[in-house]
């Protein structure tokens, strides 16, 4: 069904000129409208990728003072349309770093939360970026989501050589280590979901006939450019795609419009409550055919089990595991992630995937944060970067716990996406034996 990548974004808006002078610190230091702000970075012969922190302003490169606390700026939706997504997110960095903080936080330092409300507006998120930047001197930011708010906050945390860690993007511009090493992504490219989907696609409608439902959104925008070449290398047929409003709550008309098509499936490029509203739609179009849904709408608990038996047998997109099947509460790799939930934000709900997918978040930097501090130099914004674009990890939470990362050579931290279908007998997830790994060209 669907993996767990939130992704999205509104229309890209406006972008606020960004004076680098006017965010208010020293940090900023160099004039961007100059290039003269670090982005890039480069792999040394020993294949090591590392940041270019040639204008940094001096901090950067300074380690913190003996106890001071790293501070950790999150920009996300607490009101708005995602506010829904926000929330739990919140809740999962507050635990991992709770319990890390417990083991006495990262070489004597203690991790603390700054939490901004950007209400999914790029604007808004420019405003909280220079903020961070200003006043509240964070060490680092993490799950600016949406690739419009990433691109506008962007030349901020460049200026200021404050790491821009774990964004929420599929774009293929977001990680792009080569210009833009400030900034990484926390979850695998469009591209890679799309090339999984349609070679489930093609497994089980060899030469079928593909209906795509695309949400005009960023997810949607981002599907466009990849499906389709995915889906016609593996002997589709696609058929007129059905573009959907950002709000519409009533997919009736183009559910009626597939099933009278005669589509052997549908793509569902959606997100969000769109998720249910497709399905319910479908089942009372009869429409029999395969369904596949995007990582977006990926958590049983909130999408597949309203919808009853009608949601047996849907296809969807994952990465990570699923906290809300039963099975996730027997499974020894999340036997941690649900123990801290419960120890450090006991009224959280574990079982939603955004909860999960914030405590990841703040796991990845944790393990980042310990590596940076054994480097020589001792932990400083510099090295936090570098141990970002080199790391090697096992994450137990995700299908693939074995990750790593090493600049343009493996620019994402996730490159395994599988396709799973719901059984509504048991509540949980069944593998198809799909599984696509992004590779970097």
């Amino acid at each position: 069904m669907t993996a767990k990548k939130l992704i999205t974004a509104l229309s890209l808006a406006t972008c606020l000129s960004l004076a680098l002078a006017g965010c208010g610190d020293s940090r900023a230091g160099g004039d961007t409208a100059g290039g003269a702000a670090p982005r890039g970075g480069t792999m040394g012969a020993d294949g090591v990728f590392r940041v270019n922190a040639d204008g940094c302003p001096p901090d950067a490169s300074e380690p913190l003072p003996d106890g001071a606390p790293i501070k950790v700026g999150v920009s996300m939706a607490l009101s708005g349309p995602l506010a829904a997504v926000g929330a739990p997110n919140i809740d999962g960095l507050r635990a991992v770093f709770a319990a890390a903080n417990d083991e006495g936080g990262i070489d004597g330092h203690p991790i603390e939360l700054v939490v901004k409300d950007d209400a999914y507006d790029p604007a808004r998120a420019t405003a909280n970026a220079q903020a961070f930047t200003g006043q509240d001197k964070v060490f680092a930011t993490l799950l600016q989501i949406s690739n419009a708010s990433i691109i506008a906050t962007r030349p901020i945390y460049e200026a200021a050589c404050v790491p821009q860690l774990g964004t929420i993007s599929q774009h293929k511009e977001a990680a792009d280590p080569e210009r833009h090493a400030w900034t990484t992504v926390t979850i695998p490219p469009a591209v890679t979901e799309a090339e999984a989907a349609a070679e489930y696609l093609a497994k089980v409608h060899p030469q079928g006939a593909v209906m795509e439902f695309r949400q005009q959104v960023t997810l949607g925008e981002d599907w466009a450019q990849v499906f389709p070449g995915a889906a016609q290398r593996r002997g589709l047929r696609l058929l007129e795609v059905q573009h959907i409003a950002p709000t519409e709550t009533n997919l009736d008309a183009p559910a009626a419009k597939l099933t009278a098509s005669g589509a052997d499936a549908v793509m569902a490029e959606v997100q969000g409550p769109m998720c249910v509203s497709l399905l319910q739609s479908l089942a009372k179009a009869g429409f029999t055919g395969s369904v596949v849904l995007t990582s977006a709408c990926n958590g049983a608990k909130q999408f597949m089990q309203p919808l009853g038996k009608a949601a047996d047998g849907v296809a969807a997109l994952f990465f990570q595991k699923d906290p809300s099947t039963p099975s996730a509460r027997t499974d020894p790799g999340m036997r941690r992630y649900f123990d801290d939930l419960a120890k450090y934000q006991p009224k959280a709900d574990p079982t939603v995937t955004m909860t999960l997918n914030g405590y990841e978040a703040g796991n990845l930097l944790v393990h980042n944060l310990r590596a940076a501090a054994r480097m020589e130099g001792g932990l400083t914004r510099v090295n936090l970067m570098n141990a970002a674009w080199n790391a090697q990890v096992e994450r137990t939470t995700f299908l693939q716990p074995k990750q790593s990362m090493n600049g343009p050579k493996d620019p994402y931290i996730i490159n395994d996406v599988t396709v799973q279908t719901y059984d509504a007998a048991t509540g949980d997830w069944k593998p198809t034996g799909v599984v696509y790994t992004y590779r970097a060209e």
